[in-house]
């Protein structure tokens, strides 16, 4: 591979983040370059580690989901040579993004993941992001780990509404 496909590629995996606007998981990521066959694996995942390094991506740890996000130091780097991304990978990507968008957004907005306490109690940690900031973070002492499991599980899908409610009922 020749050094300028090196830096087109970061440039287009830099791209995809900014145009997707939302933290997203290297599953997430791989799945759309691997599948569309603009990078193999080994590839891929080389150019994320060498554009966190450079923090032109952030990378975000929980125990269930981890995230990388586009930084300053990327966005300004893409609005500097943007231009050298070829139209091809251009359409893929914004073609992606219109059809994905949203279910991505669902995705890794909601974030769960518990842990063991001492005394055999478990901490869940329930959250609500809005790309890199958290609008809500809950935490709740649970007595067993199939109840943090259960919580963890169950705020995929009822996150939005109890947010909705706190919402409500505090302003």
């Amino acid at each position: 591979m020749r050094r300028m496909d090196l830096a087109d590629n970061k440039l287009a995996i830099l791209y995809f983040f900014d145009s997707l606007g939302i933290p997203l998981t290297n599953e997430q990521v791989t799945d759309f370059f691997v599948n569309k066959y603009l990078m193999n694996y080994f590839d891929l995942q080389q150019f994320l580690a060498e554009l966190f390094e450079t923090e032109h991506l952030c990378y975000m740890e929980s125990r269930n989901s981890n995230f990388y996000s586009i930084t300053e130091r990327g966005k300004e780097t893409l609005r500097l040579f943007s231009s050298r991304i070829d139209t091809y990978t251009r359409n893929m990507i914004e073609d992606f993004v219109l059809a994905n968008r949203s279910r991505l957004k669902r995705e890794s907005q909601l974030i769960a993941d518990y842990k063991r306490l001492e005394n055999n109690e478990y901490l869940a940690v329930l959250k609500v992001m809005e790309g890199t900031i958290t609008l809500i973070e809950l935490k709740l002492n649970l007595t067993t780990m199939e109840q943090a499991k259960s919580v963890c599980e169950k705020w995929k899908v009822k996150a939005p509404e109890v947010y909705k409610k706190i919402m409500e009922s505090l302003i």
